[in-house]
């Protein structure tokens, strides 16, 4: 099977919301994680506070991409209520065409739906130009830190596990051989193996409006292990080559 050339300049962003006590740990995970896979340390950087800024600050990012970019990484560190903002729509093929047929791959740490599929022939240029018709969303990987229905978790003082465990995988010496669904399942069998309680000071990492919590979010027992905490990943992904970092 063919694997994506990564030969060229890779992008990587790292966006983390307010109000989370131990992102911190986090961040530094991750831009470790980065520069061990030949992403620049540090990329760039968006706080996310409100909806306008957020999307401002990410059409400033996607606007400085160019065409010698060969893939980008996105870490998303936020709130459910962020997920409104159509993030992957802002970099599909049709908005951002220095990443048609390159690699986008989204790890997300949040609650977030998910823009619906449509076709694009991926350019801006006008003109008779004979177009490759592509997918609106292609070559890209969506990794969510649980399944849907399922609350993400966080503790103030060491942070989430999804981001805890990507650092263990992921910074390994063996890393540059294996492709990023190998990756991710070593990721997700480790998380699995993990016994993550709210007792032992895990926190929600979501914050429900308030007709969510009338509907939805019943009182449980610090003591509960079973309880609504998400323990597997949630992947979504149409990648058409094997990605090796």
């Amino acid at each position: 099977m063919d694997r994506y050339d990564l030969s060229g300049r890779r992008a990587a962003l790292i966006m983390c919301g307010g109000g989370r006590p131990g992102s911190e740990y986090d961040v530094e995970r991750i831009k470790e994680l980065c520069k061990q896979n030949k992403f620049p340390e540090f990329s760039y950087s968006v706080k996310c506070k409100t909806k306008e800024d957020v999307t401002d600050a990410l059409k400033s990012f996607r606007n400085k991409l160019s065409d010698d970019v060969s893939c980008l990484a996105m870490f998303i560190m936020a709130h459910g209520g962020l997920g409104h903002i159509e993030i992957y729509k802002m970099f599909n093929n049709s908005q951002c065409p220095a990443l048609r047929e390159k690699p986008k791959l989204f790890v997300v740490q949040a609650l977030t739906g998910r823009p619906k599929d449509l076709y694009t022939d991926g350019g801006r240029s006008s003109g008779a130009v004979s177009k490759k018709l592509l997918p609106t969303e292609s070559d890209s990987m969506e990794v969510y830190a649980v399944p849907p229905g399922k609350l993400a978790i966080r503790h103030p003082d060491r942070g989430c596990p999804l981001f805890e465990e990507m650092h263990n995988v992921f910074t390994k010496d063996s890393v540059a051989s294996r492709d990023v669904c190998e990756l991710f399942t070593e990721v997700n069998q480790r998380l699995g193996q993990r016994k993550d309680r709210r007792k032992d000071g895990y926190e929600h990492d979501f914050q429900p409006t308030s007709r969510v919590i009338k509907t939805t979010l019943q009182p449980v027992d610090t003591d509960d292990s079973s309880d609504d905490i998400g323990r597997s990943l949630h992947i979504v992904t149409n990648l058409t080559k094997k990605l090796y970092l």
